[in-house]
């Protein structure tokens, strides 16, 4: 480097020419635009000055510690970005000066302790902090664990998102080299105890919001796991019972029935991720707790499902009076999951409440809100592809699916009859359910019964269903038989591609394009080749010699082609001439071949050659 900064190739650096001074401090170097690039480069002088106990302890007040109202921009913006970009980097030396004390880390974990904190600077300190725990995780959390009452610092401060990223990387820390036994000591800080409570109706929205981010997080990461102690306390029955109680205490209803009841859906969604489709014949009393306490609080759902508000509002496809709201949505959406249960006792408690009837007439009382035609069809969906007869006669008898499938159709056919009619937003997903119907009914002699028995069911099929059916099942774009079928015979296929004894032909004319390739005629092309669905020209190789013998021919075929058109023009004149012009014009043309020399024979046998070398 010397080297050429010596002879001037390469200009020095302003790094180095504060480090060159006598006197400068840290600030100065972080005015530099050059500052990161030197630090990437691994710049040993610099990195000798950053990891000096001074330097260190202001990188770490920048992201720590919150500057005066009358600083400088560059102060509250540029030094916590740039402190935290190097305390970031892969620079070993600087890793170990962090590490030779507990200071560093005490001032990172300094802002648990605060009742508040300037979220921006947080941002940083939870980067820097992260970023600590993936390197040094053996140190890191052995100092973590000396802390007094850590756990319950981050779960007071739960509502502000850079805290809940620490607390999911240390949860993370257990799949880590040197964090094993992290899920034991969270479990005995009462770290699912605590986050629950958050639940709390009378806390803000972001602590239900973020607590609920933070045990479904911990669900997703135990997926595949039995035996993690963070799930295990989380589907106790105490945790359960507690959630529970959170979720329909919570009146009116609000933020934290939304955010619980996620959670309950989350497990609920497990426990099908890790069993099979088959019906599960378990008696109630032996259900485990998450859905022992789902079945005690199921008809207080349903009747949920059943209340309305006052509140109406107007959107683009007319006024809406009563809303469907989300909690309701929530709500169906956690039936559908208790039904995926397959758990048969769990199907008999739905049909006595009726749950099914409270859910169609909702699918057909809102039919612009897709997003409950979604939950609704997948309740369907699960319903008549089970094994649960039982279950099936019940949506089909009891909840009239099929009375109310064709009431539908033929309201939606006399709206599409009006003026400016639009086809109701629910017909995609019931005909799909129809289609289902109609597929489950082959194999199943009850099913086929029911259908059988309404009149009007196959006069909708054969009218209405059908039709779309064949419509949706068409391809898009312009259909071209002679590219995407077959053929018929190999005559048929030798005459697709014969044009002018040229292969490439009606290849070239798909688009409405034809080839002006002056030597397409010398591709060879196997028909045969083609029928065998292979189309690819032979390769082909031409000497120079042959190109100029192929170039003489096509000149003389040219001088030919204008001694003949002039002929032609000759003969006309003759024509429109008198016979004394035409007779004297005929002498004169006997007496110009008599005087043109003959070609010799060797210029004869040369040009014969030529032709048939081509």
């Amino acid at each position: 480097m010397s080297f050429w900064r010596n002879f001037g190739f390469q200009p020095i650096s302003h790094i180095e020419s504060i480090l060159d001074r006598d006197f400068f401090t840290l600030e100065d170097l972080f005015d530099e635009d050059e500052l990161l690039q030197e630090c990437k480069t691994q710049n040993k002088r610099l990195i000798e000055f950053l990891i000096k106990p001074e330097s260190l302890n202001g990188m770490f007040e920048f992201i720590t510690k919150e500057a005066p109202e009358e600083a400088e921009r560059k102060r509250k913006e540029n030094y916590p970005f740039l402190a935290s970009e190097i305390l970031c980097m892969d620079i070993q030396p600087l890793i170990e000066a962090v590490y030779r004390d507990d200071l560093y880390l005490q001032q990172l974990y300094e802002f648990l302790n605060k009742p508040n904190f300037n979220l921006g600077l947080a941002a940083y300190t939870s980067k820097v902090a992260i970023n600590f725990l993936g390197r040094k995780t053996i140190d890191t959390m052995a100092y973590i664990k000396k802390q007094d009452k850590i756990v319950e610092k981050f779960i007071k401060h739960l509502d502000k998102s850079p805290v809940v990223d620490i607390l999911l990387k240390i949860i993370s820390i257990e799949e880590y080299q040197g964090g094993a036994g992290t899920l034991d000591w969270l479990d005995r800080c009462n770290l699912i105890g605590g986050i629950i409570d958050e639940f709390d109706p009378s806390l803000d929205s972001e602590y239900h919001e973020n607590a609920s981010f933070i045990l479904s997080e911990i669900v997703e990461m135990t997926r595949n796991v039995s035996d993690s102690p963070l799930l295990e306390r989380l589907e106790s029955e105490e945790m359960i019972k507690k959630l529970y109680s959170y979720i329909l205490k919570d009146v009116p209803l609000g933020t934290t029935f939304l955010y619980g009841l996620t959670v309950i859906i989350r497990l609920l969604r497990r426990d099908k991720d890790n069993s099979k489709n088959e019906p599960v014949v378990t008696p109630l009393e032996e259900l485990t707790p998450l859905f022992k306490e789902s079945i005690v609080h199921i008809e207080e759902f349903n009747k949920l499902l059943k209340q309305t508000s006052e509140a109406s509002f107007t959107t683009t496809t007319g006024p809406l009076s009563p809303p469907l709201g989300f909690h309701r949505l929530k709500v169906i959406e956690f039936f559908a999951d208790l039904i995926n249960s397959r758990y048969l006792c769990i199907d008999k408690k739905i049909m006595e409440l009726d749950i099914l009837s409270t859910c169609l007439e909702l699918f057909f009382k809102y039919p612009w809100n897709n997003l409950l035609h979604s939950q609704i069809h997948q309740i369907c969906q699960i319903i008549l592809y089970s094994e649960n007869d039982e279950l099936k006669m019940s949506l089909l008898k009891d909840a009239k699916l099929l009375d109310r499938i064709i009431e539908a159709d033929q309201a939606n056919t006399n709206e599409l009859k009006q003026v400016k009619g639009i086809r109701y937003g629910f017909m995609g997903f019931l005909n799909s359910i129809a289609q289902s119907i109609c597929d489950v009914s082959k194999n199943s002699p009850e099913i086929k019964q029911i259908v059988d028995e309404n009149p009007k069911w196959g006069v909708f099929v054969t009218e209405s269903l059908e039709p779309v059916l064949n419509i949706e099942n068409e391809p898009l774009g312009e259909f071209k038989p002679s590219l995407m079928t077959a053929p018929e015979s190999a005559e048929e296929d030798d005459d697709q591609y014969d044009n002018d004894d040229n292969g490439y032909d009606n290849y070239d004319n798909v688009g409405d394009y034809v080839s002006a390739d002056p030597y397409q005629d010398q591709m060879d092309y196997s028909d045969e080749d083609d029928y065998e669905g292979g189309q690819k020209p032979v390769d082909y190789i031409e000497e120079e010699d042959d190109e100029e013998e192929d170039d003489d021919i096509r000149f003389q075929q040219h001088q030919q082609l204008n001694h003949h058109d002039n002929q032609d023009e000759s003969n006309e004149q003759q024509e429109q001439q008198p016979q004394s012009q035409q007779d004297e014009k005929t002498i004169q043309d006997s007496e110009a071949v008599v005087e043109t020399p003959k070609e010799s024979s060797v210029d004869q046998e040369s040009t014969e050659a030529k032709t048939e070398s081509s």
